[in-house]
Order: C-alpha cells, then sequence, then structure tokens
C-alpha cells in the first residue's frame, strides 16, 4: 500500500480492544484488500468515529499508511450502510459473523480483490433482507472459497479421473479437495448430482444473477456439512461462528 492519507470503503471484520480505549481493527476494502488498523481512542471517540467501528454495517474510513508501519492509522469513519436487521435475528448474526470470519481468515493482507468486497456485501445485503439466508451462506462460501484460490474441485474424481457426472456413487471428501468416486474413496460425504450441479452453478453464475438460483434443503443438507468440514481443514482450524451455527441449528430440531 502507497504511504499516504486514504479513504475507502470498508466492512470491519474483527476488532480487539488495545489499551484502555484504543481498538486494532482488521477490515476489508475493494482497493487494498484487507488492511490492518490502529484506532486510537477507538472505544471513545464519538466524534471520530461514532459506532462504526464496533457495528455490522458499511462504512467509509480515513486512514494513514506509514512506511515500514504494519498496521495504519485509523483516522475517521463514516456510516454507509447499517444491516441492523441482521443483529435483530440470533441466526442470521451467527451466518453474518460467519462470514466475515471467513472472509478474515481466507485473504492475505493487502492482497486486493475486489470481487471478494462485492460478494461480501452481497451477502450481507442478503441476510438483511432475511430471504433465505442459509441458501446465501451457501452460495457465498462456495464463491469466495473459488475467489481466494482454495475452491474445492467438483470437476472429477482425482484418484480415477471420471467426470463427476457420469453415473458413479459420490463423495466429497475434504483431504481430497473434493468430489471423488466412493469406490475410489470409501469415506467422505455422500453427493447426489443434483447437488454438484447447484454447486457448479452457483460458481459459474453472474452474481448479477445469483439471485435467480434456488436451493433446495437437500442441497444444503448435502453440502453445508462438507463446505464446513473443507473450511475448517483449509484453515487448520474450526471457526468460531460455526460452532455458534451448530448449536442454534440443535436447538431449533430439540425445539
Amino acid at each position: 500500500m502507497e504511504t499516504g492519507r486514504h479513504k475507502s470503503q470498508a466492512v470491519i471484520l474483527r476488532r480487539t480492544n488495545y489499551g484502555e480505549a484504543d481498538l486494532i481493527v482488521n477490515f476489508l476494502t475493494p482497493e487494498s484488500g484487507k488492511v490492518g488498523g490502529m484506532a486510537k481512542h477507538g472505544r471513545k471517540s464519538v466524534k471520530r468515529f461514532g459506532n462504526v467501528l464496533t457495528s455490522l454495517s458499511l462504512v467509509e474510513l480515513e486512514f494513514t499508511a506509514s512506511r515500514n508501519r504494519e498496521l495504519v492509522r485509523l483516522e475517521r469513519g463514516e456510516l454507509l450502510k447499517n444491516y441492523e436487521s441482521i443483529t435483530r435475528d440470533v441466526e442470521r448474526m451467527a451466518q453474518a459473523g460467519y462470514a466475515l470470519e471467513l472472509v478474515d481468515g481466507l485473504c492475505a493482507p493487502l492482497d486486493p480483490v475486489p470481487a471478494v468486497f462485492r460478494l461480501l456485501l452481497w451477502c450481507l445485503d442478503r441476510f438483511d433482507s432475511g430471504r433465505q439466508p442459509e441458501e446465501a451462506a451457501f452460495i457465498f462460501q462456495i464463491r469466495i472459497l473459488a475467489l481466494t484460490g482454495f475452491g474445492p474441485s467438483i470437476s472429477g474424481c482425482p484418484v480415477c479421473g471420471q467426470p463427476a457426472l457420469a453415473g458413479q456413487d459420490l463423495v466429497l471428501n475434504p483431504k481430497q479437495g473434493g468430489v471423488a468416486c466412493k469406490t475410489c474413496v470409501p469415506s467422505g460425504f455422500p453427493i447426489s448430482p443434483g447437488t454438484i450441479k447447484l454447486m457448479d452453478l452457483a460458481l459459474t453464475l453472474d452474481l448479477e444473477k445469483i439471485d435467480r438460483v434456488r436451493t433446495a434443503p437437500r442441497v444444503l443438507d448435502e453440502a453445508g456439512p462438507f463446505l464446513r468440514a473443507y473450511i475448517t481443514y483449509t484453515l487448520g482450524h474450526e471457526l468460531k461462528s460455526s460452532r455458534v451455527i451448530e448449536q442454534l441449528k440443535r436447538r431449533k430440531l430439540k425445539g
């Protein structure tokens, strides 16, 4: 990143209290990718930041980058859009937290990927509208893995080379990097051809047209556990929000 003053749209990914009033903030921008910053008196300076560093929102940040300093200095922030509806629903809040954690975990610092920023805003907009959040989470996971270079292979079996839709029984296996024949790789998450097709559609369709995709509950039931396991395997650790989502699902099933 060039030294000097910058202004950019951003979504706050993670914040950590530092000292009595400061904040260390990770945020995503379209121009600079994931950036780490220090907000002096960030927890108390209402005039400079309001609540933009601690809320789930789209913001505009002004910050200064200095040579030989890992963290930029956050100067001020302005709220552009508040995803208030998400914060009123515990399940959508957990899904949004998972999306932010995933971006933070997969994106390298200062590696601009504008498509990731657009995808994150699309996902938060879907969560905020309350329209099929589990479907949005499914699409988001597939696409961000591909955009960051970690996408699972769903084209064919890595052992025998058979195409994924050649008619054989299939599994999704994190260690194999995606789809495989059940005869070649006995362990894994069973997957149907229909789910493979939906995964491919979610991956390849233009984001502007993705809202036309309708995802059946069976697809979410098949692909969801694999995606969580694959992400855990890829990152080397389980995301905290993933555990929260599973706890909420178990509580909902108990009724």
